[in-house]
């Protein structure tokens, strides 16, 4: 296996991630964007074991269905400042 990433990897919302100088982090379940000079915003599992189960970004707690949903709703939150 070499080092490089495999294709698979690389998507549009790893370079928007890459080219927006944020990095994600995490405790346990919540995810957390920081970027300098931006509000963090956190992305929260919400009903999970339910029919309702997604992600909840922010503080008004925006409802999506992926991760990936919610990274972009998060980064674009941080864009509007």
């Amino acid at each position: 296996m070499d080092n490089e990433s495999p294709t698979w990897m690389e998507s549009d919302l790893l370079e928007k991630v890459r080219a927006s100088n944020t990095t994600i982090r995490t405790k346990i379940t919540t995810v957390r964007l920081v970027k300098a000079g931006a509000t963090d915003i956190e992305i929260k599992p919400r009903g999970v074991g339910t029919d309702t189960q997604g992600w909840a970004v922010g503080e008004a707690e925006i409802p999506c269905n992926t991760l990936e949903e919610g990274i972009i709703i998060g980064m674009e939150i941080q864009a509007r400042g």
